[in-house]
């Protein structure tokens, strides 16, 4: 079978409308951030597979595929780990604000219905330690979304270091951390209380609340300390979220926020807050990010505090469609028509006027028929002797 009128499963193509909001949704964000003082950093698609290379990668989600030399290479499946590489190896020097959009490939199951092809835009900052770079990337998140009118959008906060402490704590292997991976995102409390059980420490209270620790930081923030004894270090970990929840409602008072403290990173190299972003009429996360304070270490350098986030832009791009928000496409309201002669006089007329297009067709009658299918205004056409203005329609 031939597949040369298809699509991989998970891609699609963008027309038009649909195309030029895509385009111009990913420029307005560059320019805000923009004006905020990040540098435009591109890395390529194309990336040697250990640039990926993590204890936690889940393989099945790289496209592979070998060089010349017999190199096993990959499509970015994600855009934070070549900014890693490029800190690394190309001798910039932090503190560093950098931004970025481009496209990141996944390979998903084909029966999920889930994109391969997404397009992401973010920021990173690389090199700075304090709780004022998380509340930069809410600013900045905050800043972006009203610009492009999202409706009632919301941020979640968690904590990398809560789940890699209670398995350090516990001293779960590999089969054991990922059961208890999947009970605290499935929000299971009866798994949860089984799996104490098996694995008994004083964590076991606030292990199995996890599911109802979700919520408004003031209410839920005091009972997880409850469930904590004084000395451990989640403890500290709560302190720190709790002191950049008010940092954060101090900057934007009407800021939709809350707390997740079951929130687990799909990323290894998070070891600090995490974001999510939400929105009505959107099912999915279209916002995530973090503090990664040991990326650089993958890369054999010194550890380097770096918080950032990406956004997904197709999800927005189809947000705005359905609710009608997409950046039009510009009308052109006059095509110029004239003889292969008389190009050059044609060409000069379109450029001394905004929406003015030039006629490609051999004939006038061909250039009407086109001109009353897209709701052009009026032919001009461009003759020898003179210019003629033929109403469209007419």
């Amino acid at each position: 079978m031939k597949w040369n009128r298809s699509i991989p499963s998970g891609t699609k193509d963008k027309l038009f409308r649909e195309a030029n909001g895509a385009y111009q949704l990913e420029k307005k964000i560059n320019d805000i951030v923009k004006k905020r003082g990040y540098q435009r950093i591109d890395t390529p698609m194309i990336e040697f597979e250990d640039v990926f290379d993590s204890e936690e990668k889940d393989e099945k989600e790289f496209y592979r595929f070998f060089d010349k030399q017999g190199r096993l290479l990959v499509l970015r499946p994600d855009m934070t780990m070549p900014i890693g590489r490029v800190i690394a190896t190309t001798g910039i020097q932090p503190p560093l604000k950098l931004s970025y959009s481009g496209k990141v490939f996944r390979s998903n199951d084909d029966m999920l219905g889930e994109q391969n092809e997404l397009t992401q835009a973010g920021i990173e900052l690389i090199g700075y330690s304090s709780l004022k770079a998380e509340v930069e990337c809410i600013s900045c998140a905050i800043e972006i979304l009203e610009a492009l009118s999202i409706p009632n959008f919301h941020f979640e906060l968690g904590h990398a270091e809560i789940f890699r402490f209670i398995v350090a704590s516990l001293g779960l292997d590999d089969g054991a951390k990922i059961e208890l991976q999947t009970y605290v995102n499935n929000k299971s409390l009866t798994d949860l209380k089984r799996f104490v059980a098996r694995y008994p420490s004083d964590l076991d209270a606030f292990i199995c609340a996890i599911p109802r620790l979700f919520g408004e930081a003031d209410e839920v923030l005091p009972i997880a300390k409850s469930l904590l004894p004084n000395d451990t270090k989640i403890i500290k970990i709560i302190d720190e979220l709790e002191t950049l929840m008010n940092a954060i409602k101090r900057c934007h008072q009407k800021i939709s926020l809350t707390v997740d403290l079951g929130l687990v990173a799909l990323m290894d190299y998070y070891t600090g807050v995490l974001f999510s972003g939400y929105a009505d009429l959107v099912p999915d996360i279209f916002l995530r990010g973090g503090r990664y304070d040991h990326l650089a270490e993958q890369f054999g350098q010194r550890v380097i505090p770096a918080v950032g986030l990406g956004i997904n832009l197709d999800t927005l791009v189809a947000l705005q469609y359905q609710i009608n928000s997409l950046a039009s496409l510009d009308q052109p309201t006059t095509l110029v028509h004239g003889s292969l002669e008389q190009l050059a006089k044609s060409e000069a007329i379109v450029k001394e006027n905004p929406g003015y297009q030039l006629s490609l067709f051999e004939t006038i009658e061909e250039a009407l028929k086109y001109g009353k299918k897209w709701q052009y205004q009026q032919i001009i056409e461009v003759t020898q002797d003179k210019i003629r203005v033929v109403k469209v329609g007419t």
